[in-house]
């Protein structure tokens, strides 16, 4: 049993990185996919706020109160330490699924971002890779370019959320222009389009063919209003029908769904 374990868990170790602007809705995915996963598997999945300019995952979690596990990590940085027992006794475990892992950004002291360097991020991510099973990350554009980068180059898979908004659209085009000058790795970039309107200026195909992307799947279950009312009122959207189907086949895109099954099997 346990060697059957070890495969599973070896199959489905992946880090995936969430990236777009602001408000597409790409820290509402993240957190449903990682309790989408936490809910149905066995796997220990992690979700780490790299957004930390502007960091949400808390209020997702209701995490308010709680000191952020980046601002802890930063303040006790020293170089040559082993950081894994630091993040893994300041996780926040989720009440509902203790599989769920998180780790909060920046809030109180944006000063601390200085001292997030290369290698710092970097032990941070690698770190919580050997902690969970699956590590969703979500990351800005770039705003921060040192987390982003690092985030992104540590990926497995990169999903590009976007809306049907042209803004949208065009800076997401140009910081797509921005990684490529920086040498990043765009295979692994995947699209996620947040879809509210069947009347939006930017259709599916539109997108697609502007971004050069593949797309990996839509969202096209939840008007506007639910979506933006659920978002505020902490309401988990895995509760519309439409929207859990559409997690569902994302993360089969990404053969996550296949370690699910495994792990089903085995239980």
């Amino acid at each position: 049993m346990d060697d059957k374990n070890k495969t599973v868990n070896e199959q489905a170790k992946k880090i995936i990185a969430l990236w777009s602007v602001c408000s597409v809705g790409k820290s509402t995915l993240a957190c449903n996919f990682a309790r989408k996963l936490a809910k149905e598997t066995n796997l220990k999945i992690g979700l780490l706020d790299f957004s930390l300019i502007t960091p949400c995952l808390h209020l997702f979690l209701e995490l308010e109160g709680k000191e952020s596990s980046i601002e802890y990590i930063l303040k006790s940085w020293q170089d040559n330490y082993s950081y894994h027992d630091l993040l893994k006794e300041n996780a926040h475990i989720n009440k509902n699924h203790p599989n769920l892992l998180c780790w909060t950004g920046l809030t109180k002291e944006p000063e601390l971002i200085d001292k997030l360097g290369d290698i710092q991020a970097g032990t941070i991510i690698s770190e919580l890779s050997d902690l969970v099973d699956i590590l969703f990350i979500d990351v800005q554009s770039d705003t921060l370019i040192i987390p982003t980068d690092v985030a992104l180059k540590a990926a497995t898979d990169v999903l590009v959320v976007v809306d049907q908004n042209r803004n949208t659209i065009e800076n997401t085009a140009k910081w797509l222009n921005n990684l490529h000058a920086r040498n990043m790795e765009i295979s692994k970039f995947k699209l996620i389009i947040n879809q509210y309107s069947n009347k939006a200026l930017y259709t599916n195909n539109k997108i697609e063919s502007n971004l050069a992307l593949p797309l990996l799947g839509t969202i096209p279950c939840v008007s506007k209003v639910n979506y933006d009312n659920s978002t505020v009122s902490l309401i988990p959207l895995l509760k519309y029908g439409k929207f859990d189907k559409s997690i569902e086949n994302i993360l089969l895109q990404l053969h996550l769904y296949k370690a699910v099954r495994k792990r089903r099997r085995l239980f």
